[in-house]
């Protein structure tokens, strides 16, 4: 015997930022996960409910200075800037989570330099507006992982057949790494890359002392 639950409307945060598409689970008389109807595979859980190992790597390999910066790394943009301008094309961007949030949710992926300084103050906004909580919950909720897996609890289901809180640090690190690149790295696509990417994001971490 199953029984459907839809996603419930989520924070304040998110319904500000801007509704997501939900699946809905089917789980069974014990309220275990049995299978999702979905228009995309997006399961929102809060932040509290997500291993600390997920968001540790997320921060370690996307962005080790969110809790330093007000949406934007001056650091870290200067270094992409440099980049291009050597590579003689936009290759990085730079982007803190919060920049990736603000194309997430308002924005087109393109890479021009319009978009990027329209992200800059979308991500002000966003973290004048927002708690760090927050926009790591919105993120990690919005961000793709490949294979039509959209958000943490999608992606730990889909690829270990468990929910967020429960990923292992290596498990965590993998989802991580899937972040930069889902077709390349997902190991349904590319095993040998997305071991490779996961171990990178592990050394990254202990680098970073988390």
């Amino acid at each position: 015997v199953y029984r459907a639950v839809t996603g419930l409307p989520g924070s304040e945060a998110e319904r500000t930022v801007g509704a997501m598409p939900r699946a809905t689970t089917i789980v069974d008389v014990k309220g275990r996960h049995a299978f999702t109807i979905f228009e995309e595979q997006r399961l929102h859980v809060p932040l509290s409910r997500m291993s600390r190992h997920l968001v540790d790597a997320i921060v370690a390999i996307e962005d080790q200075r969110f809790y330093q910066h007000g949406g934007f790394d001056v650091i870290r943009v200067a270094g992409a800037g440099v980049n291009n301008i050597l590579e003689g094309r936009i290759e990085q961007g730079g982007s803190t989570i919060t920049q990736q949030l603000a194309r997430l949710a308002f924005l087109t992926p393109d890479k021009a330099y319009r978009r990027k300084l329209q992200e800059v103050v979308l991500a002000t906004r966003l973290e004048n507006t927002f708690s760090k909580e927050e926009i790591l919950e919105l993120y990690l909720n919005k961000a793709y992982f490949g294979d039509g897996l959209y958000g943490v609890e999608a992606a730990a289901l889909g690829y270990f057949g468990k929910h967020a809180r429960e990923v292992s640090v290596a498990e965590a690190a993998l989802i991580a790494g899937l972040v930069k690149s889902p077709s390349t790295y997902a190991p349904t696509v590319a095993p040998e890359r997305a071991i490779a990417r996961r171990d990178l994001v592990l050394r990254v971490m202990h680098d970073s002392g988390v």
